[in-house]
């Protein structure tokens, strides 16, 4: 276990975690934390902008989806992402609900690894189509890039994009480390970035 990540203050944890989407950049992120961390993410995040649910509540860790709401709901009725979630048995028709089914399907494969994989989550994580369709036809290998997920397109349109992230990551983990709230590092970055 490392032992310094454990004793990082919460708010570095998910501004390592999920810096895009703090920034505005990314619809979405997924956020492990320890268990003691369950009660204080609400409070952490207040201000942000974020919307979150727990998708998992585990032994030791619990799996978070922080994302923001307008941006994942115009992904979400994008057609290409529409179609491939209708395959995927997404007959809903609102954002929430569609999470809630997702949030069922996660938390029954983590619990049973023999249950199908939710390949959905690339969507909800707002991942390019080609690249969760990739995933699923290559079984998560033969990827030409492998980044904040595994590439099968435009290589160097993700690295750019990941090398966004990377800088995003490193400024707001920092800024939480100087002992700022994220709501603080969130609205600050969003006023330097307009």
């Amino acid at each position: 276990m490392l032992t310094w990540w454990y004793h990082e203050p919460l708010e570095v944890k998910i501004a390592n975690q999920c810096a895009p989407v703090l920034a505005g950049i990314k619809p979405s992120n997924m956020l492990v934390l320890e268990n003691k961390h369950i009660h204080d993410v609400v409070r952490v995040l207040e201000g942000t902008g974020l919307s979150w649910r727990c998708l998992y509540a585990g032994e030791e860790k619990n799996i978070w989806l922080l994302y923001r709401k307008e941006a994942m709901e115009e992904i979400v009725s994008g057609k290409e992402q529409m179609l491939f979630l209708k395959e995927w048995g997404y007959e809903e028709d609102t954002l929430e609900r569609m999470l809630m089914k997702f949030s069922q399907r996660f938390r029954h494969y983590r619990k049973d690894k023999n249950l199908p994989f939710p390949h959905e989550m690339g969507v909800f994580l707002g991942y390019p189509m080609a690249d969760v369709k990739g995933f699923i036809k290559y079984e998560g290998k033969n990827y030409l890039y492998c980044g904040y997920w595994k590439v099968y397109e435009n290589v160097e349109e993700r690295k750019e994009l990941f090398r966004t992230y990377e800088e995003i990551r490193k400024v707001f983990v920092e800024e939480a480390r100087k002992g700022k709230n994220l709501w603080q590092i969130t609205r600050e970055w969003q006023y330097v970035s307009a």
